[in-house]
């Protein structure tokens, strides 16, 4: 219905998802019914289908070659979306894109444009209160030029988590730590090597901005789930299995210690 009511074409909407769709599922008729029109296959599919694939579709709209068919209004549409996710406390929250100005040489001149760094997402949400406490002040963190990196690393992470690979968010959570942690370093002149672990680079912070010892092991945690449960290491002959509910605990606690490693690192002078 928001789509009916702020895009160009009901019809022309569907039939862009009817493609995208057709490549993602590899058929090309949605639903087996070969007498449909595009529009319809695509109309009577997202009546029935997954979970994962209707966000799949919000995703192909919400992404900038959907626009067109959202009538210029994308940051609209993704605040309506979000509004309805809410009504019904469903667990998921809808971004919006990240731009940055880029320049480029045209004809020996050099021009500045806005570009997307970051596409629309649809992200995984635990609750209200860990997301506007945890998970949302960490994106907008991550969203800073310098967190360029770490913030590529946590959305795939919310990514895998939504697509039920919850190994690899676990090791890609980590991964997201330990940039963070190094950018912080860096940006305060912590000395450290590229190739420091988690467990070194926490030191490094703790050490340099007087934390007290017993922060180290809350602190460890992400690394140490990583260590014990992620794909990063080999299974052996015991294969590793992630349940939803420690990957979903994972992605938690790496926003929480996220901004709390950055909030100390900066309210100090050292």
């Amino acid at each position: 219905m928001l789509v009916r009511d702020i895009g160009p074409g009901m019809a022309e909407t569907l039939e862009f998802l009817h493609r995208r769709l057709s490549y993602l599922l590899g058929r090309p008729d949605l639903t087996g019914k070969n007498n449909h029109s595009l529009a319809d296959d695509a109309f009577a599919f997202l009546q029935t289908c997954s979970d994962l694939h209707f966000l799949d579709a919000i995703e192909y709209l919400i992404h900038w070659d959907g626009w067109r068919h959202l009538g210029g209004q994308h940051e609209f549409f993704i605040e309506r979306l979000n509004d309805f996710l809410n009504v019904d406390d469903l667990p998921y929250f809808v971004t919006k894109p990240v731009w940055e100005i880029r320049e480029e040489i045209d004809r020996g001149i050099p021009t500045q444009f806005n570009g997307i760094r970051e596409q629309a997402k649809v992200i995984p949400k635990e609750s209200q209160a860990i997301h506007e406490t945890a998970i949302e002040p960490a994106l907008l963190l991550l969203r800073q030029p310098a967190f360029l990196n770490a913030n590529a690393e946590f959305m795939a992470a919310l990514e895998d988590f939504r697509h039920g690979k919850f190994g690899d968010c676990v090791t890609k959570c980590n991964s997201c730590y330990e940039s963070v942690m190094k950018v912080i370093c860096g940006q305060k002149g912590f000395g450290y090597a590229q190739g420091d672990t988690t467990s070194k680079l926490i030191r490094i912070i703790m050490q340099k901005t007087e934390m007290d010892a017993f922060w180290e092991q809350p602190l460890m945690t992400v690394g140490t789930l990583r260590n014990k449960l992620s794909t990063s290491h080999g299974a052996g002959e015991s294969p590793k299995v992630v349940p939803e509910h420690v990957a979903k605990y994972t992605l938690n606690m790496t926003a929480s210690a996220i901004i709390f490693l950055n909030d100390q690192a900066y309210r100090t002078n050292l």
